[in-house]
């Protein structure tokens, strides 16, 4: 288990959190919001997922600057602190929960400065 993705428990515990994160903000929500948020919590744990696994230069990059064209940014900065708490919770590591912060959050601004202005 040398990647973070593996480290962490997969993709199912990537998820099922990301999951409860959008649980919590889709109470408050109307029907049309809500629909968004599901959206974006697909996309979301795809990005997570994504960043965490071991995919090789230039097909980490290209692929995640794909993803993050349809992420809202506040919001995924959100449940990046979101993650990093309920991680710890869920028992691993503050280095483990940070790290995985940090290389996801890294990522997305990688793909951050390659998106067109017009996005």
């Amino acid at each position: 288990m040398n990647n973070l993705l593996d480290q962490v428990g997969g993709t199912q515990v990537v998820n099922q959190t990301v999951k409860e994160f959008f649980q919590v903000i889709g109470r408050q929500c109307t029907e049309l919001e809500f629909a968004d948020y599901c959206k974006q919590c697909n996309r979301q744990a795809q990005f997570v997922n994504h960043a965490l696994s071991p995919q090789p230069e230039p097909v980490r990059l290209s692929r995640a600057s794909f993803l993050a064209r349809g992420l809202n940014p506040p919001l995924f900065e959100a449940l990046l602190e979101y993650l990093e708490g309920r991680l710890i919770e869920l028992g691993f590591t503050c280095e483990l929960s940070s790290g995985l912060v940090e290389t996801t959050d890294e990522l997305f601004r990688r793909c951050d400065q390659r998106l067109p202005a017009a996005c």
